[in-house]
């Protein structure tokens, strides 16, 4: 009897030391809570690493990345839509409002006409597309230890459906998605479709847009005028020649603050489908790795006060990096140059991607192909 009460009692003495542990292996699994902010239901994913705020109200769109190790948040802010507006003003719509009224600066989704107001077949689409107007309905599970968060947003004017499947993993920086598109009616549809994260923040300033492209394309523009790089210019990545000057711009470098420069390019010629957002100072970026196949393109914005008048009035330090099926232009356009992907006829397409905070510029970092 005495040899099992000291066995008994070296087990439990055991087993108090292991309690804190498994507490803390608790504590490190991801989590999700609801929060309400300036008046709106967000839904928030963090572990030790990473939180990630979402908007599932607005076309799910994401409003918050932060590092929680510098506490970096990596979403732009808007300062002209601060708060956030859910809803357009009852005003005029033209000249992009529609955006405009709403762009807080969050991450949201393009569909399916990509970026210019048109008709898709007989539906008003207004910038951007309607799938970031619309409502998106979350679940949230947990699954081996990770946690889940799955969105779902219907379009009103279409027959698409939008799933996005996000998943936290325990002690990891990266989170990784699953997007699909499907399509409810019974024959095929073409859409332009593409990632819009907007970036801002301390981690932009003196940073480079690092990707494996080749090829570099200037939107063919009918108002030339109005952009500071040459229109319809296509060369080698980075360098692009100046509207006025001619002089060769590096736009692989984010424009300073203050410095009123502004251009849009298109990445093509891809070898491989990541890019990242890196700043050699604090040895940090922001990364997204995705399928090449479904988007073999890249769009990037870069913004530090060169946009004098309407939206930006001045304002605003910002880089884009948007993985895209298609390259910048009118949706017909792209229609019949057979630039857009194809959503099969009650089917659907679906994309893998990984993003995170990294601490090497050049990818891949999910040790390869994004996760499906």
């Amino acid at each position: 009897m005495a040899k099992q009460s000291k066995a008994k009692t070296k087990r439990s003495r055991t087993a108090a030391k292991a309690a804190p542990a498994r507490r803390t292996r608790r504590a490190d699994r991801p989590a999700a809570r609801w929060v309400t902010e300036e008046g709106r239901r967000l839904l928030v994913m963090e572990n030790r690493r990473t939180r990630v705020v979402l908007w599932p109200e607005m076309g799910g769109a994401i409003t918050s990345y932060v590092d929680r190790e510098t506490g970096l948040d990596i979403i732009w802010r808007n300062p002209w839509v601060q708060p956030a507006r859910p809803r357009v003003l009852d005003q005029p719509m033209t000249g992009g409002s529609d955006l405009f009224d709403v762009m807080d600066g969050s991450w949201y989704v393009s569909l399916p006409t990509g970026f210019f107001p048109t008709s898709y077949f007989g539906a008003p689409i207004g910038s951007h597309g309607e799938i970031r107007a619309v409502p998106w309905v979350p679940e949230v599970k947990t699954a081996g230890g990770a946690l889940v968060v799955t969105l779902v947003g219907r379009s009103v004017r279409t027959p698409l459906v939008y799933r996005r499947e996000l998943t936290m993993r325990p002690d990891d920086r990266l989170l990784y998605w699953r997007e699909t598109v499907e399509n409810r009616s019974a024959g095929a549809l073409p859409v332009a479709w593409l990632q819009h994260p907007t970036f801002g923040g301390p981690l932009i300033e003196g940073a480079r847009l690092v990707a494996p492209a080749r090829g570099v394309r200037i939107f063919d523009t009918d108002h030339p005028e109005a952009l500071q790089l040459r229109a319809g210019y296509r060369g080698e990545w980075p360098l692009v020649p100046e509207r006025e000057s001619g002089r060769m711009r590096d736009c692989s470098v984010v424009p300073p603050a203050g410095s009123g420069l502004d251009h849009s390019v298109q990445l093509t010629d891809l070898s491989a489908g990541w890019g990242c957002i890196w700043n050699e100072a604090r040895g940090l970026g922001f990364a997204m790795e995705w399928d090449l196949e479904v988007f073999p393109y890249a769009w990037s914005w870069a913004s530090a006060g060169g946009i004098a008048h309407y939206p930006l009035w001045g304002e605003g330090h910002l880089v884009t990096l948007q993985p895209s099926t298609s390259p910048a232009g009118q949706f017909a356009d792209l229609v019949r140059a057979g630039e857009v992907r194809q959503i099969p006829g009650r089917g659907s397409v679906t994309a893998a991607m990984v993003t995170g905070f990294v601490t090497k510029s050049a990818g891949p970092w999910a040790g390869g192909k994004p996760a499906s």
